[in-house]
């Protein structure tokens, strides 16, 4: 159930202003099968002919709910787009402790419009994010309209499996760590591929991130990921960039 004016804006600070446009890009997500299946969007500046990356540690949470409902505004613009070009999944960053109703209803009207294109919405949690009562509640939300929920950067010191502990996950996504760790150790690399192993015995599809070469690709393999992701598939880009 939507709460309140979901269509309402929330005006970007001047500094937010003067750094850009903050548009999404897209960075695909590959199968076994090395078929872009699905993206993950991801908040750009645009700057003159540039897409940087937006330093969220630097800024204060008023800016970064600016720009989160900035990207979900434009995600839902792209929603049929991206659906031409076969997307049949969308990852999107959550913060789960959001209090804005925006924001909520927000990510509720993405589930709507989604479904009617057929993509399926991943919902990454952040490493970061706390998980008590209210923000699980709210998860629980998003998975019964239809969200898969995503566990991302799993493997770094944040990130490890007491946050797997606190609730359930349809994804895993592997930190890059991880990975670089596996290319130069065997037993690394054995060790990862029994996780993955024992991820999917527990109904958990697993994506490696960090793919940059042919090698980190065939380690994916190796190893049983469902999904890769990273760099020698592409890098994230603005739809109209696309052809």
């Amino acid at each position: 159930m939507l709460e309140g004016d979901f269509t309402h804006y929330v005006e970007p600070t001047s500094g937010l202003k003067q750094e850009g446009a903050v548009v999404p890009c897209y960075q695909p997500i590959l199968d076994r099968k090395q078929r872009r299946v699905g993206v993950e969007a991801l908040a750009r500046y645009h700057r003159h002919d540039r897409y940087d990356s937006i330093p969220f540690e630097r800024l204060d949470a008023d800016t970064v709910l600016a720009i989160d409902i900035t990207m979900l505004h434009a995600i839902i613009d792209d929603l049929p787009t991206l659906a031409s070009h076969n997307v049949r999944v969308l990852s999107i960053n959550l913060t789960p402790d959001r209090t804005s109703s925006v924001y909520r209803n927000l990510l509720l009207l993405i589930l709507a419009r989604a479904r009617k294109v057929a993509i399926t919405i991943w919902f990454e949690v952040l490493e970061v994010a706390p998980l008590h009562s209210h923000q699980l509640q709210f998860i629980a939300t998003l998975r019964s309209h239809g969200a898969r929920i995503a566990l991302d950067d799993f493997g770094t010191e944040a990130c490890n499996f007491q946050r797997m502990l606190v609730q359930p996950y349809d994804i895993i996504k592997l930190d890059r760590s991880l990975l670089l760790q596996a290319c130069d150790d065997q037993h690394a690399t054995e060790m990862l591929r029994g996780l993955v192993d024992y991820l999917h015995r527990l109904d958990m599809e697993v994506v490696c991130e960090g793919i940059e070469n042919a090698h980190h690709g065939a380690l994916c393999e190796h190893i049983g990921c469902d999904y890769a992701q990273g760099f020698a598939y592409g890098r994230p880009s603005p739809l109209e960039q696309w052809h």
